[in-house]
């Protein structure tokens, strides 16, 4: 039997990888619906790889208020990745990053400025004024924090 899969570094967990079972049928085709799924996977990274490529983890993998964000960093940069948007509140919560006087945040594949503030509770981040057809990501979104501790 002809058997193969996709291995892709997952920094979510923690140097892991993601092990995504795609065989191909006995005539040696990929079925249609594994393709679809394996041309989403390389459009979010296409948008996204530079929260994963090269990365590693942080020192917290994931916040400890708000369990859909996961981290990874590079060098001074964290990137906060957001697995669930939050619809209702559009504000994203993240408590383990702490600002400095230099920090930036972004949302990578928007051009847009991103409104944030430093709260008792940790970063806000203001997603109401975000042109939903403007973020090209569809399934995770990846915040670059640069500049934070």
């Amino acid at each position: 039997m002809i058997y193969s899969s996709i291995i892709i570094k997952n920094k979510f967990s923690c140097g892991g990888n993601i092990l995504i079972n795609v065989g191909p049928t006995k005539e040696g085709i990929i079925v249609p619906i594994f393709q679809e799924r394996l041309k989403q996977l390389g459009s979010w990274l296409k948008i996204n790889g530079e929260s994963i490529y090269s990365t590693k983890p942080w020192k917290y993998q994931n916040d400890t208020t708000n369990p859909n964000v996961w981290y990874t960093t590079n060098n001074n940069v964290v990137y906060a990745i957001l697995l669930k948007y939050p619809i209702d509140t559009l504000k994203l919560v993240i408590t383990a990053p702490k600002v400095t006087s230099s920090t930036k945040i972004n949302l990578i594949g928007y051009n847009g400025d991103i409104q944030w503030i430093e709260s008792a509770n940790g970063i806000v981040i203001d997603l109401s004024n975000i042109n939903p057809t403007a973020i090209q990501s569809q399934w995770a979104w990846s915040f670059k924090l640069t500049n934070v501790q």
